[in-house]
């Protein structure tokens, strides 16, 4: 028997500690605290690799997904967060609870989140999007608890108000609520094969139920007092109850028949656990014993005599033949699980011991202690390996394991290593709630749209370059995916193919990039000479860009945010020079104009920006006129594929919009068998006939779909919804309608599904839903094997870089984030999106750009009850134009 001599004693948290997490392997561990924080420990050497503090209040939970590459920690502060586990990247914060949520728990397959809170709701959540995917609404007190049925399509929730509730995990449909018990005590627990539902409560029953019908199956009762704990077998056959009562039962849970009542312990217990194969049962008193009984016949087996005080805890090791067992008299036993021989006495603790669980292969033990430490112990021989000091006033609760690495949580910077090298892999900074970047080593990042605004890098002579410069090259969601180890190759993939369309946009070379900061310098040499008010409706500009590292590259200038030379610029790589000089001459827009240039480098290095701002006043008013592109298609040459309302969606706007603009309007539309690729193109020779003070409006209903390659096509009559690269449209070739035309307010509004791909439980959700919306609604192509479906959308391609890269400057709004439909609905006649749009113009006289994203917003998830949310695809940051 080892001594159990204590070899590592590290300091740490400074309140109350709720939970303490293994990695699979065992090299780390997390633990979590009251106050606010989560430590990573390196269990080899002792370290604290660091403390982490983004919770802005006390952390009640931490779990890891099935597959161990995320945690979701629920805390105080009214959010859950999600992290990936490899990088230590908060993932998304999921913000929506009006009161602190109390539990988070993962779907079984990893792709939802449960979150239970005191608001009295419980919240789903998609992992990936770490968006709301539906609330569970109706319970009139806060809901204390929330699992998953073991195949996911169900979830189980307990509320103050003693209910039950069932749901359906798809659809967020309430199926049953269970009545009939005085406040639940213990979190629902589901049978092995989802069916049935066992809840214990303060009446000192538990009552079995049907997770089918709802239906009360059978009532356990013979407690005298309140449960302790509750518990299938392994095979669903047995259902085990400990209660205060100093008595455990067996229950048969087909019939609810009592089988044996495991009499003989003289205390309140506090544990009962099956053995892996459902064969004995191990008990944890305070008598200051735990006993093994035999499942089958209820007789005791033997008992573990040998603690002094209260036995907290008792469990049996994954391959069934050792028990563990901890006590208040801050020690924690080994026993054999065949004989009850004392196998190893584990002494070092200070204080009781909490809790205790072993590593999945059962060689190693990790305890918590009152006595703030955390212990791992070799099993085989009782020898410490790591002790962990966690400061004063430190008490554990219950433990858990995941099947990869081990993460924590709270609120200030993470970093991460290479369980494997030891290296930095990935350092994480949360801004706010709602943004977040994480950057690795060689610098490429992942970040939220509106990061870059607000951190920067530094240079070697601490120059400030933001992020904004240096976003051609750096911002790579795909190698930051592939460096933490993130198995979606079909996600990065995705991500790969949208930067590599980013920079085939912008006409870069990217075997220019190279190591290294150098940021290029440009300005107007005559800026002091340029009057604020202007006459003029021309005015020249003396450039100048020079860097004294690399070759320059290409240069631009824009207008209230629009590029004069279209996105690309004006390249001047030929040239093969430093220094840039030239005169121009551009047209002022009637009123403001918010000019700015640069220069970038061959590196994709970009000069800062400087506004330069004039007023144009024109000795006669200018005329302004709109111009209005509709297409409309729910016609197809594949008839299967035709759709309701398409084609009356734009005829509908076309209508509105001359009322509102009566002659200062010009209306091109093009409808079903006239929608093909070439007379899609061949409008852009109408909008080189624009103005610099003109609108220009377009609006695409139809289809939208995914080619095997990832990018994203709008439909044609003769498209192939199979292969959409044959005939369909390209997106890129409706946004380059906008680029490089003289007018400079743009907007494009896009009322199309998401995608090609459609996950069949998004239909189930579908069909769910209000009896208007449209329940054959006609999918291109069910989700395929090894495709996105509803995370590769328009949302992924023309999101990633949205307000850190460069655009046409048009606003560009869409019907639907990528994981969701555009609907149509019978009721109103229309797509949902564009009879919001119609709405908004019949209720206000004018309107700029701000207030219809945020009106039509608000509207389409109103009428959707959530299914649908529109989203701005890229947007002007400075101007807000009248649309109207």
């Amino acid at each position: 028997m080892s001594s159990g001599k204590l070899i590592y004693t590290l300091a740490g948290h400074s309140k109350k500690v709720v939970s303490a997490v293994f990695s699979t392997d065992g090299r780390k561990i997390a633990t979590s605290s009251y106050d606010s924080t989560a430590k990573i420990w390196d269990v080899t050497t002792g370290k604290l690799l660091f403390t982490l503090d983004k919770h802005r209040g006390e952390i009640y939970a931490a779990v890891f997904s099935p597959d161990g590459r995320k945690i979701v920690t629920a805390s105080d502060d009214k959010t859950a967060m999600v992290w990936d586990v490899s990088s230590g990247k908060l993932l998304h914060t999921l913000e929506g609870h009006a009161r602190q949520v109390q539990s988070a728990v993962f779907s079984p397959d990893g792709k939802k989140i449960l979150n239970a809170s005191l608001d009295n709701n419980a919240k789903i959540w998609d992992v990936f999007a770490g968006k709301i995917i539906f609330a569970l609404e109706g319970s009139p007190d806060w809901v204390k608890s929330g699992v998953f049925s073991p195949d996911g399509l169900k979830i189980a929730t307990t509320s103050q108000n003693n209910t039950a509730n069932l749901w359906d995990a798809i659809t967020g449909k309430p199926l049953h609520n269970f009545q009939g018990q005085s406040n639940f005590l213990t979190t629902p627990r589901f049978s092995p094969d989802n069916n049935q539902i066992v809840t214990a409560a303060e009446d000192n029953a538990a009552i079995l139920w049907d997770a089918n019908s709802g239906n009360v199956l059978q009532h356990l009762i013979g407690h005298r007092n309140e449960f302790r704990s509750i518990e299938f077998s392994t095979n669903g056959k047995k259902i085990v109850t400990a209660s205060w009562d100093k008595t455990v039962k067996i229950w048969e849970a087909h019939t609810g028949k009592l089988l044996h009542t495991l009499d003989g312990h003289t205390a309140d217990i506090r544990s009962a656990f099956f053995s892996p194969d459902g064969s004995k049962i191990v008990t944890a008193s305070w008598d200051k014993t735990a006993k093994v009984w035999d499942a089958v016949t209820g007789k005791i087996l033997f008992s573990l005599n040998g603690h002094t005080d209260w036995v907290e805890f008792a469990n049996f090791s994954p391959d069934g033949k050792k028990i563990v067992t901890t006590s208040v008299d801050k020690t924690a036993k080994i026993w054999s699980a065949f004989t009850g021989k004392l196998l190893e006495n584990l002494n070092g603790h200070t204080d009781r011991v909490e809790r205790a669980i072993f590593y999945p292969d059962g060689s190693r033990l990790i305890t918590t202690s009152w006595d703030a430490t955390v212990k791992i112990w070799e099993v085989s021989t009782g020898k410490i390996i790591r002790s962990i000091n966690l400061g004063p006033n430190a008490i554990f609760g219950d433990l858990n394991f995941s099947n990869n690495n081990l993460v924590a949580f709270s609120n200030s910077e993470i970093k991460v290593f290479s369980l494997i090298t030891g290296k930095q892999l990935v350092s994480y900074n949360a801004i706010d709630n709602k943004d977040y970047i994480s950057i690795l080593p060689n610098n490429y990042y992942l970040a939220s749209s509106n990061v870059a605004k607000l951190l920067y890098y530094v240079n070697k002579d601490l120059k400030v370059i933001t992020f904004e410069q240096l976003d051609v090259k750096y911002n790579r969601p795909d190698k930051v995916l592939e460096a933490i180890g993130n198995t979606d190759t079909a996600l990065i993939k995705s991500y790969r193919k949208a930067w590599e369309k980013r920079i085939k946009k912008l006409g870069i070379d990217t075997t220019a990039f190279r190591d290294g900061y150098s940021v290029p310098e440009a300005d107007f040499v005559n800026r002091d000479d340029i009057e604020y008010e202007q006459k003029n409706g021309k005015l020249t500009l003396h450039f100048k860009g020079v860097d004294s590292t690399y070759k320059l590259d290409r240069f631009n200038v824009w207008v209230n945010e629009v590029p004069v030379y279209g996105q690309r610029g004006i390249s001047i790589r030929i040239r093969s020079k430093n220094d840039f000089d030239t005169t121009i001459t551009i047209k002022l827009s009637q009123g403001e104009n918010r000019i700015e240039t640069s220069i970038s480098n061959v590196n994709g290095t970009e000069s800062y920006r400087m506004p330069l701002i004039v007023n144009y006043t024109a000795a006669v008013n200018q005329k302004e006129m709109t111009r209005f592109i509709g297409i409309g298609i729910d016609k197809f040459a594949d008839n299967k594929y035709n759709l309701q309302y398409s084609s009356k969606d734009i005829r509908d706007l076309s209508i509105k919009l001359k009322e509102k603009y009566g002659d200062n309007i010009i209306i091109d539309t093009l409808f079903n068998e006239n929608v093909t690729v070439s007379n899609v193109k061949a409008l852009k020779q109408k909008l080189q006939q624009t103005t610099e003070n003109d609108k220009v409006i377009i609006a695409y209903s139809g289809h939208g779909m995914l080619s095997k390659d990832y990018d994203y096509y709008l439909s044609t009559y003769t498209v192939n919804f199979e292969k959409p690269e044959q005939n369909g449209l390209p997106y890129d070739e409706l946004e380059n309608l906008l680029d490089s035309i003289p007018a400079r307010k743009k907007l494009m509004l896009i009322d199309a599904c998401h995608s090609g791909e459609v996950d069949k439980e998004d239909l189930v959700a579908l069909n769910a839903s209000s009896d208007s919306l449209i329940k054959g609604l006609k999918p291109v192509a069910y989700k395929k094997e090894g495709q996105l479906g509803l995370k590769n959308s328009f949302e992924l391609m023309q999101g990633l870089f949205v307000n850190v890269g460069k655009s046409t400057g048009a606003t560009i709004i869409s019907a639907a984030a990528g994981t969701q439909f555009a609907l149509e609905r019978n009721d109103l006649k229309n797509g949902v999106f564009t009879y919001a749009i119609l709405e908004a113009m019949k209720n206000n006289t004018t309107m700029k750009i701000s207030e219809l994203k945020r009106i039509v917003g608000l509207r389409v998830e109103e009428l959707t009850k959530g299914l649908q949310k529109p989203t701005s695809r890229n947007e002007t940051i400075a101007v807000d134009w009248n649309i109207w």
